[in-house]
Parts: C-alpha cells; sequence; structure tokens
C-alpha cells in the first residue's frame, strides 16, 4: 500500500465517525449491488410488467434529485447529519420489504419515488459527514481519504452481484429485496456513538491544518488555517454552478447504464460468450476502480482536479468508442477490456473527486450539495435507459456506444467551459484568510471521538 493510502487508512481506523461511515457505505454497497442486477428480472416475473413497463420503471429516479434537495437541505439546517442518514436508511428498510410483498404494478413505481429515493439521497449524508469531519480536523491527506471512502461502495459492488446471483436462484427475488432492506437496517449499526455529526457552520474549510507529530503518521505541510465564515452571515452561493456540474456529469456517465444493460446482451447473442466470462468482463471494472481511485486523489493533489476530471470525461469517450468498435477487432473481447479498464477510470475520477468539487460550489450547505451531486447516479439509470431504448432501435449492437460517447464528448466540452467561467481548482479561495502572524494554528491529526 502506498504511503499515503497506508496513512489515509490509519486516520480513518483511528476515527469513529470515519470508520463508522466507511463499514456502513461497504454494507449499503453490497445490499444495493445484490438486488441492482436483478430487479428488472424480479419486475417481469413476479409482477408481470412487460419489458417496456419494467425499463419504465427507471424513469421514477428523476425523483432523485428532488429528494436530494430537499434531504440535504434537511440535514444543513437539522444539526445531525447522521440523524438525517439514520430516518433515510429506515426509510429505505420499508421501502425494500413492502417491494418485496408488493402485488400490483403500481407500487414499486410509488415505492421508488416515495421511499427509495429518500433513502438515496439520505447515503449521501455519509459523504457530507466525512468532509464536515475533515473540515474539523483536517489531515495532509484529505483526498486520499476521501478516495478510500469512496471505495467503500466500489467493494460493496465487487461482492453483492455475485451474492445476488446465488441468493437469487436460491431462495427466490423476493427473499432478496428483503437482504437489501436489512443490509440497509444493518448500515445504521457501525455508527451507533459516532454523535451527531453535526454540520459545520458558515463555509465549509478548505486548506489543512498543519497537525502535531504523531507516531506513524506523515507530519502536515506548513498550511495556513483557512477562517471559516461568522455563523451569522454565512456567503450566498448560486445553485446554477453546481447543477451545471452535476448536469455536466450525467452526460459523461449516462453511458454506464447503457453499457450495463446492453453489453451483456451483445456478449451473449452476438459473441456467444460464456457466463462465466462475461460476469468476470462486467465484475473487473469495480476491481480496476479499486485500484485508481486512490490514484486519481493523488495525481489530483499534484495537477489539479479540473485536469483529472477532463482526462476523465476524455477516457469515457474512448470506453464508449471501444464497446462500438468491439465487431470490427479481433479477438472481440480485447476492445471491451479495454473499455472496462478506461471505464473504471471515468468513476475513480468523478467518484472521488465529483463530489469534492460539488461541496466546494456550496461550502456552506455540503449535505445538500452531496446528495444533489450524488442524485446523479438515479438519473444516470433514466437516461441511460431511455439512451438505450432509442440506440438500440436506431444502431444496433454494439454501434449504439457511438451515442453515449457522443453525449460524453459534449459533456467534456461543457467540463472545459464551465471551467473557464468557474476554475474548478480555485473553488472556495474567496473565503480563505490566512492566520494571523505568530497564530499558526496546529491541532492533533486525531479526530474527535477515536
Amino acid at each position: 500500500m502506498p504511503p499515503t493510502r497506508a496513512a489515509a487508512a490509519r486516520y480513518i481506523l483511528r476515527s469513529r465517525l470515519l470508520r463508522g461511515a466507511f463499514i456502513s457505505l461497504v454494507i449499503s454497497g453490497i445490499g444495493i449491488s445484490v438486488t441492482a442486477p436483478q430487479m428488472t428480472l424480479f419486475l417481469v416475473r413476479e409482477l408481470h410488467l412487460t419489458d417496456a413497463l419494467a425499463g419504465l420503471y427507471y424513469l421514477t429516479n428523476l425523483a432523485a434529485p428532488i429528494a436530494g434537495y430537499v434531504v440535504g437541505s434537511l440535514s444543513d439546517r437539522a444539526g445531525s447529519r447522521l440523524l438525517v442518514f439514520r430516518l433515510s436508511a429506515l426509510a429505505g428498510f420499508a421501502g425494500w420489504v413492502l417491494m418485496a410483498f408488493a402485488t400490483q404494478t403500481w407500487m414499486p413505481f410509488a415505492i421508488n419515488i416515495l421511499l427509495l429515493s429518500v433513502a438515496g439521497a439520505g447515503a449521501a449524508q455519509l459523504q457530507a459527514a466525512v468532509r464536515d469531519e475533515l473540515d474539523r480536523h483536517p489531515t495532509p491527506v484529505d483526498n486520499q481519504v476521501v478516495a478510500l471512502t469512496r471505495m467503500a461502495m466500489a467493494f460493496g459492488w465487487i461482492i453483492g452481484p455475485v451474492i445476488g446471483a446465488t441468493l437469487g436462484a436460491v431462495l427466490g427475488l423476493r427473499p432478496l429485496l428483503l437482504a437489501t432492506g436489512v443490509s440497509l437496517l444493518l448500515s445504521i449499526v457501525p455508527l451507533i456513538g459516532a454523535g451527531r455529526a453535526a454540520p459545520v457552520p458558515g463555509a465549509a474549510l478548505v486548506a489543512a491544518a498543519e497537525p502535531e507529530p504523531d507516531a506513524g503518521l506523515p507530519p502536515a505541510p506548513a498550511l495556513t488555517r483557512t477562517a471559516p465564515i461568522p455563523t451569522g452571515a454565512p456567503r450566498t452561493h448560486s445553485m446554477v454552478p453546481l447543477l451545471l456540474f452535476t448536469g455536466i456529469y450525467v452526460l459523461i456517465m449516462c453511458g454506464e447504464t447503457v453499457k450495463l444493460a446492453y453489453l451483456p446482451l451483445y456478449m451473449d447473442g452476438d459473441l456467444h460468450v460464456s457466463a462465466a466470462v462475461r460476469g468476470a468482463i462486467i465484475g473487473f471494472q469495480p476491481l480496476v476502480e479499486v485500484a485508481l481511485m486512490p490514484l486519481a486523489a493523488l495525481i489530483a493533489d499534484r495537477v489539479g482536479i479540473a485536469r483529472v476530471l477532463l482526462a476523465g470525461a476524455v477516457m469515457a469517450v474512448g470506453a464508449h468508442a471501444c464497446y462500438a468498435s468491439a465487431d470490427a477487432i479481433e479477438p472481440h473481447l480485447l476492445p471491451l477490456i479495454a473499455g472496462q479498464v478506461l471505464m473504471a477510470g471515468v468513476i475513480a475520477t468523478f467518484g472521488v473527486l465529483g463530489v469534492t468539487v460539488a461541496q466546494r460550489f456550496q461550502p456552506a450547505r455540503v449535505g445538500m450539495a452531496s446528495s444533489v451531486f450524488l442524485s446523479s447516479y438515479a438519473i444516470n439509470a433514466a437516461v441511460g435507459g431511455f439512451v438505450g431504448s432509442i440506440g438500440t432501435a436506431w444502431l444496433g449492437l454494439p454501434h449504439l456506444f457511438w451515442i453515449p460517447g457522443a453525449i460524453a464528448a459534449a459533456g467534456g466540452i461543457a467540463l472545459v467551459t464551465l471551467n473557464a467561467f468557474v476554475p474548478l481548482d480555485r473553488l472556495g479561495e474567496e473565503v480563505r484568510r490566512p492566520a494571523a502572524p505568530g497564530r499558526s494554528l496546529r491541532r492533533s491529526a486525531a479526530p474527535r471521538g477515536s
């Protein structure tokens, strides 16, 4: 393990909140990924929806941004990130239990809009709580800490689909939905005793403090402490850059849903690849993501966030070009594997750094910013499902992947334009104020509650 990653892991292990958030995200990732690949099968087999109606189910994910804004705003005002997260996890538990016992075709649609969208927005509050904790107790490896926390969900997605396929075959699909509900309930347990995780008042702090020397941990660079905006007069930030950035991410990432839906069909129907090989190619991506996430954070520390995100956008275009040209290259699986590596790079860059940028757009409302940005995953599913259904009828497989490739290129151009008007690497500079001479703050790197 590289020194910076090892140091980040030690900071996470020493903080009850960071440690609990990491374990909770692993549990949530396993629970959600157990069910996600089986959901369409459940709708068709158990509720007898047609393929078209099952596809429309994913359009209910468009409720996610609204739920994200409401839940995130509540988190910023309630004074407790973890209270909001726990209530949202309970909503998710109730939603999946109701889904498991659903008998009418309208029920999954209503449950996803009213309960599961709230659960997804609540999970984003763990990311906000991590940001707040790092603002209170900065480390010299903040980006690596965030990267490892984001990797928790990837760990879950490596394990979950395998468990889901096995349990679904043995127990059936309805018990699988119950298992997902129970996993969301269990995700509360690691955070017992972690306190309230109150939001940082005013603006988020953006520079790393200089920690006291501590055994086994590297010293922080000599940086001045960022002064927060007084609580009584928080600076108002426009929502427009945050919404534009979230929309750009949707453009760049909507092809991931297309890939998950249609790449297995292409490998099965056209390439006649065995189920084991198909699963290995799909499951290969999360493994690469886990390796690349800390690297993305490390490179961003050295060259800046904007360049790393732009590289992610370029990789998205390259990934879809690989998928789309698979039938013209021998062996056909080689471009598919290359595409998986490139798409892992996209998720590694935006998955680690995207939420950080979103929080910097709204430094006084990081809970709302986290929820709005992370709701883009649900929007991706809705947009990607629509693009896939249109593309497969128009261009067929594998050429439909040129469409998300073109959309990702538009997202990259939009990212360059946004960065020209709102430099991503300079976000938060308006709230930085050097400490008075002789009064540089020094603080132990061990977060509260360790």
